[in-house]
């Protein structure tokens, strides 16, 4: 026990600083753990994730459009404490391999740029800002990333690198591309990087595309995105899944300029954001001898992830959770650049970030008041209704969801009609309306005729319209013949089926 303990005291010496970055993280995640149902993208994370524990066909039966992870993780840990527990794990081991990467870019004789950018790491992936307490694809797809990048950049130095290393990095690429589709931009710039920019000449990069290496590197990545085509089309729903995972994300990338989920490549700007982005890898392929190969990497990185975050132009911003690991490397370089063209690429950084902002108008949530809140929960200084009155409307979700829970029995089924999907959970019910969870899939896909095919069918016992739930015209003449109001909590109105 003795030497054990002495052992364990010499490890905790010689990682002093990773203890104490995973006490911050911890700490500061803290809220995250007792926070109520409130989030919209965590609660169609739920309903998925519960469907798919109770052996429903996902995409087929029940839908959003994300690959499954992210569903199968909320169907492993359906409770919210659980959920945003696992995501805490998961953050503390990517600041783990942040952290080592940060020590590999900023080596020995610059410490504390290492400390520097680890600490924006935690600060960007973390506070709620940009929403880094809730369980969101992008802060979940980074972590494998990271993992890539760190496996390739402790291996660039040796004389050769074996193609397993690639084999490797592009699995871990491919288990981040499971959880979202916009992983592939940061794939792309770190193959790029050490396939064509890590080498002397062109005809040197083109030979490396040309290698074993390289398709070692992409066929990893595709690979487990494959395996789940292979997988969903053996269980029978392989054109459901299809569907959404590819022809449906494509017109997603064009649904927030367009009003519908018609690709539109010009209307979205991705021809404009995809011409800028080929300009400046060129250029930066030109003058990658004359700059630091730190900073030609990030920068790289750094502008294939903006496409990334970019790709739907939504300004939510948890899709700036993409940019977050090569931005907090890329920072301290403002302190030590050393030449003209490191001032004029750092610059132009600068320059884009500035006018994607102005473009895209990127929110921000608050972030001191979600401590504060909690501290008085904690403390005892608010009662729990109090503390979720705090969280915009998940008293009125609350209240309506323990009237229903006081009536229900475990054959009823419910239908809500509204942007949110609280109210399944906190019932454990699922859709009777179809497999569409929320109005804005049903509105954007025009599925009307679809939902009102299944009501017809399910006869939900209650039917509940949200606030701001927008017009179905079929569903409230269902709802005048059929039903009778029984409550109304705020501007929540629950009907009860008369037979």
């Amino acid at each position: 026990m003795t030497s054990w303990f002495k052992s364990f005291h010499a490890w905790c010496n010689k990682h002093e600083w990773i203890i104490f970055l995973l006490v911050v993280v911890l700490i500061l995640r803290l809220p995250s753990l007792m926070m109520p149902h409130y989030y919209g993208d965590e609660e169609i994370y739920f309903v998925m994730g519960r469907a798919w524990a109770t052996g429903v066909p996902l995409y087929q039966a029940i839908f959003d459009h994300k690959p499954p992870l992210i569903y199968i993780l909320a169907g492993i840990a359906p409770t919210m404490f659980a959920f945003r527990g696992v995501l805490t794990v998961l953050m503390m081991l990517h600041t783990v391999l942040f952290a080592n990467l940060a020590g590999l870019i900023w080596d020995k004789t610059k410490p504390i740029m290492k400390y520097a950018s680890t600490l924006i790491f935690v600060a960007l992936s973390t506070l709620p800002t940009f929403e880094g307490l809730t369980v969101n694809a992008e802060l979940l797809m980074m972590i494998p990333v990271t993992g890539a990048v760190l496996l390739l950049w402790d291996t660039r130095a040796n004389t050769r690198i074996r193609p397993y290393k690639y084999l490797m990095a592009g699995l871990l690429g491919g288990i981040g591309w499971l959880f979202k589709i916009p992983v592939v931009f940061d794939m792309m710039a770190i193959g790029l990087y050490f396939f064509v920019f890590n080498k002397k000449t062109f005809k040197e990069g083109l030979s490396a595309i040309l290698s074993w290496s390289f398709l070692a590197y992409g066929l990893a990545f595709v690979a487990p995105l494959a395996a789940t085509f292979v997988y969903y089309y053996l269980k029978g729903t392989g054109p459901d899944y299809l569907g959404t995972v590819l022809t449906m994300n494509l017109g997603y990338v064009s649904s927030w300029s367009t009003s519908t989920y018609t690709f539109n490549p010009f209307r979205s700007g991705l021809v404009v954001r995809g011409t800028i982005l080929g300009f400046f890898t060129l250029l930066l392929y030109l003058a990658r001898k004359k700059i630091d190969k730190k900073l030609v990497f990030l920068s790289l990185w750094a502008g294939f992830s903006l496409f990334g975050a970019l790709l739907s132009a939504r300004p939510y911003p948890h899709y700036l959770q993409e940019m977050v690991v090569p931005v907090s490397l890329l920072i301290p370089f403002v302190f030590v650049a050393e030449n003209v063209l490191s001032w004029i690429l750092i610059g132009s950084l600068v320059i884009a970030g500035i006018a994607t902002q102005w473009k895209i108008q990127f929110w921000g949530y608050p972030t001191i008041s979600v401590y504060k809140t909690y501290w008085e929960y904690v403390t005892r200084k608010i009662s729990w209704d109090e503390y979720l009155a705090r969280f915009n409307n998940a008293p009125l979700n609350y209240s309506a969801a323990k009237y229903l829970n006081e009536r229900l029995t475990p054959s009823d089924t419910i239908y809500v009609w509204g942007t949110d999907a609280t109210i399944y959970n906190l019932t454990n019910k699922l859709p009777s309306g179809g497999k569409y969870i929320v109005s804005f899939h049903v509105r954007d896909l025009k599925k009307y005729d679809y939902v009102m095919e299944n009501l017809n069918k399910s006869e939900p016992k209650y039917i509940v319209i949200l606030p701001g739930a927008g017009e179905f015209d079929a569903l409230m003449t269902m709802v005048a013949h059929d039903y009778v109001q029984v409550k109304e909590i705020g501007d929540i109105n629950i009907y009860m089926r008369l037979k």
